[in-house]
């Protein structure tokens, strides 16, 4: 018997919506829009870095019949918020992150719930390469960065759960969000 999760949960949508809202500060503090359009390209750019990361994680658990869920971390929010203050050296990006809702949660599908938000990010970063431009280079860069971020073996990042359940892909992710996000 298969239960239908849903696809979204109230206030998610809203919360996806505020955490975009403040990666877009960080950028708009760090780049300094000059005209609404400006704006509205750093809003996109926020948007396309974070939420198909986030929301990777959320369907691929729920794929596996996980309850997932988007939800700020109030905590994480206000660090994301601070680094946006201008000037400010290190930029931290983490206004939330993807609940999954299970008492025991394997090796294997804890790995590939946690290799499809840096996965989701290489694939955006490359088709921007492939589209070319100085924009593509820029938005490949960011992808390759929070890939990166996200793929360091520490903590809650899902690089530590990709390592212990695969380590030779692990590496391989590692290395071309590395790439990606600094040597493009």
């Amino acid at each position: 018997m298969s239960t239908r999760l849903p696809m979204f949960y109230p206030r998610e949508i809203i919360e996806l919506f505020l955490s975009t809202l403040a990666v877009f500060l960080v950028f708009a503090g760090e780049y300094f829009p000059r005209s609404i359009l400006e704006g509205l390209v750093i809003f996109f750019l926020s948007f396309i870095i974070y939420v198909p990361h986030e929301l990777a994680h959320k369907f691929v658990a729920q794929h596996f019949g996980y309850p997932a869920r988007y939800s700020i971390n109030p905590e994480m929010f206000f660090l994301t918020l601070l680094s946006a203050i201008p000037y400010i050296p290190i930029k931290f990006i983490a206004p939330g992150a993807v609940y999954i809702y299970a008492i025991m949660i394997d090796k294997e599908t804890n790995g590939i719930i946690s290799i499809a938000g840096p996965a989701t990010n290489i694939f955006l970063g490359l088709v921007a390469l492939i589209g070319g431009g100085p924009l593509g280079v820029y938005i490949a860069s960011l992808n390759g960065w929070i890939a990166f971020f996200n793929l360091l073996p520490i903590g809650p990042l899902d690089g530590l759960k990709v390592m212990r359940w695969n380590m030779p892909l692990w590496l391989i992710f590692l290395a071309i969000s590395f790439w990606m996000g600094f040597l493009v």
